[in-house]
């Protein structure tokens, strides 16, 4: 396992500063996407860390002056695909700590920006349909055994 992260505080103050919105637009990477999801998903039950991430990432958007758009900003299946990938693999590592968590993770296959389109057609997944609202995927399901044929 990478190490990603040296300790729970940097993870903390990524998470503290999304929620604030004074995360710099530059700063608000995939893996910053990713780490901010796990926090929500260790914290939170499975469907209220997904409403909180979804208005989080609305609003941030909004803070930075990106818009949501057809084509821009947020995006509603990925935002549930990745929700449900990081709560599956909190779910398969109980034991983790918040650091272990986002480190594992971030060192995994299934962190790959790339990941979705195992799932997804991503000429489809990129339109605006995909964007604007939650479809599932086409490839193959999104489910635990699926997902752990993906995790080392």
């Amino acid at each position: 396992m990478s190490e990603i992260y040296k300790g729970e505080t940097e993870i903390l103050n990524l998470v503290e500063k999304f929620n604030l919105k004074t995360l710099k637009k530059s700063e608000w990477t995939h893996a910053a996407h990713l780490t901010v999801g796990i926090w929500y998903v260790k914290n939170y039950e499975k469907y209220e860390a997904l409403c909180r991430l979804k208005s989080g990432i609305i609003s941030f958007n909004l803070t930075t002056d990106t818009p949501n758009t057809g084509s821009r900003g947020y995006h509603e299946t990925l935002t549930v695909f990745w929700a449900e990938v990081l709560h599956f693999f909190v779910e398969e590592f109980p034991q983790d700590s918040l650091l272990e968590s986002c480190n594992r993770f971030l060192s995994s296959r299934l962190s790959d920006r790339k990941f979705p389109f195992f799932f997804y057609n991503e000429t489809a997944l990129m339109s605006t349909l995909y964007r604007s609202r939650f479809v599932g995927p086409e490839k193959q399901p999104l489910t635990a055994e699926v997902l752990k044929g993906f995790v080392e």
